[in-house]
């Protein structure tokens, strides 16, 4: 009893994970500190404000403007094809047959005459679905593989370090391009019930899947020179099981990490997606994400399109281009900056 007593005692002294846990006050601590951080606060407001837009606001705009993104309508272009403008009323039939003016906040989106901001704001929720299941996929994977590889050492680390090492060496562009319609395309039609729209949970699923070693590393490397540390030694000795220490004890040290890792992935996943989307890898062109946005006004910051179908060249406005490329760039941005400040909250070395 006095030996389980004194090692009790080594592990409150050595384990910062001892002293608060994930009690409530820690957390509010945590978020002190991170309010603290302007800039960070400042990010993750305008990533609240960029989810919020695509997850609700769009639904409940296409209710109020009476229409849909995806819903052509033929006078917001004139004959020569330009689209309307911001702030433009024009008239449309709705597929029941009623007359109704149609409000474009941000103007048309090109030949079709869709609506651009409804369009914009449709394709964030693709763009941010197919990052969150990327990104939960990838980090899934990489802390359980990690994780494994760096407690247990021996064969485990060789054949996951190697398996890492293998895959990082091929460029990712690359290997989307030649792997990702192939398998991609077994996931087509898996929607969730019509949560997600056609194409999603495959990209998302080999992204994922082709992002785990970057956690894997971190979480390898951390969990590797933890493991020789007194608490984990004096939880050894009281009985303490494998995935007991793992999971109560090495945890709490890699949440900082992880969380700054998540949000590199998931912003690393956007950029991806818009990457393969302009190559015409992503999903499929009918449905609207902000790859599949710039990969079709990208001529429009050239001001000219030759893409007329009598093979004349028509003007786009070179919005149509800014609209897509300035929302992924403050998006990309905000996930970054709110990554780090969560990291500097989270971490035990810094005051409050």
């Amino acid at each position: 009893m006095a030996q389980k007593g004194s090692t009790d005692s080594a592990r409150g002294a050595h384990d910062p994970s001892a002293l608060g846990g994930s009690s409530p006050s820690e957390w509010r601590l945590v978020w002190r500190r991170f309010r603290r951080d302007r800039v960070a606060f400042v990010a993750l407001l305008t990533l609240c404000a960029v989810v919020a837009a695509c997850f609700v606001a769009e639904p409940a705009l296409e209710v109020l403007l009476g229409h849909d993104g995806s819903q052509p309508i033929p006078a917001a272009v004139d004959v020569n094809l330009n689209p309307a403008g911001p702030f433009t009323r024009v008239a449309y039939t709705a597929p029941d047959g009623s007359a109704h003016q149609a409000l474009l906040l941000l103007g048309a989106d090109g030949p079709l005459g869709r609506d651009e901001l409804l369009r914009l704001l449709a394709g964030g929720r693709v763009s941010l679905e197919i990052a969150f299941i990327a990104s939960a996929i990838a980090l899934f994977l990489g802390v359980i593989l990690g994780a494994i590889a760096g407690y247990f050492g021996g064969v485990a680390d060789a054949i996951v370090s190697r398996l890492t090492e293998l895959l990082m060496s091929f460029p990712l562009l690359l290997l989307m391009i030649a792997l990702g319609q192939t398998v991609a395309a077994r996931f087509e039609n898996v929607t969730l019930h019509g949560l997600l729209q056609p194409g999603v949970a495959g990209l998302g699923l080999i992204v994922g899947i082709f992002c785990w070693f970057y956690p894997a590393r971190l979480v390898r490397a951390l969990v590797a020179s933890l493991k020789e540390q007194e608490f984990v030694e004096a939880a050894r000795m009281i009985g303490a099981s494998d995935a007991r220490i793992i999971r109560q004890h090495l945890a709490p040290h890699v949440t900082g990490p992880l969380i700054v890792w998540g949000t590199l992935v998931a912003s690393g996943v956007i950029i991806l997606e818009a990457s393969l989307s302009v190559l015409n890898f992503g999903v499929r062109l009918g449905t609207a994400s902000w790859g599949n946005l710039l990969a079709s006004n990208w001529g429009t910051l050239l001001v000219f399109d030759p893409g007329a179908a009598d093979g004349g060249i028509y003007p786009k406005p070179p919005l149509l281009m800014v609209w897509p490329a300035l929302i992924l760039f403050v998006t990309v941005l905000s996930l970054a900056l709110a990554g780090d400040g969560l990291r500097s909250a989270l971490s035990p070395k810094e005051g409050v």
